[in-house]
């Protein structure tokens, strides 16, 4: 009875393999995005990018963003959460103050309207890169951005 062994030892690992949890599973985290200093009412924008290639890109289409968010907000503060894949992320956030739904800037191409980076980061003279602003998401995570 030499099969009894092995056949037991074949089930064991196979209970094992389905049951045991992969390290390339695809797991989904709670992201908490919590805007300060908000300073009008208005309607947020949100476009979380998931690649350097977009979030680096000019063109701001609905294509390039991994997860947009757009919601009513009042002066002071906001939160949102948001359940994503595990990974690197960055934001680009701002407020429309005006509700005309685009990023309005003055005539010397100054923002007229409140905007931030996740983790807070500021380019020099203009937007981070992907790279000054990601995230990793591997467990629950909260970000904190104070709106400028």
């Amino acid at each position: 009875m030499r099969i009894l062994p092995s056949l037991m030892l074949l089930i064991s690992f196979s209970l094992i393999n389905n049951f045991s949890v992969k390290p390339n599973q695809n797991l989904n985290f709670e992201l908490e995005i919590i805007l300060t200093n908000i300073k009008n009412p208005g309607n947020v924008f949100i476009a979380i990018y998931n690649n350097a290639l977009n979030f680096n890109s000019d063109d701001d289409s609905s294509i390039r963003i991994t997860y947009p968010i757009k919601e009513s907000v009042v002066k002071g503060s906001f939160l949102k959460k948001v359940i994503l894949k595990k990974g690197t992320y960055a934001f680009k956030v701002f407020i429309d103050k005006n509700n005309n739904n685009k990023f309005d800037f003055n005539f010397f191409g100054f923002p007229k309207e409140q905007y931030g980076f996740s983790n807070d980061k500021m380019g020099v003279l203009g937007p981070p890169t992907f790279q000054e602003a990601s995230f990793k998401l591997n467990s629950n995570t909260s970000i904190k951005t104070k709106m400028k």
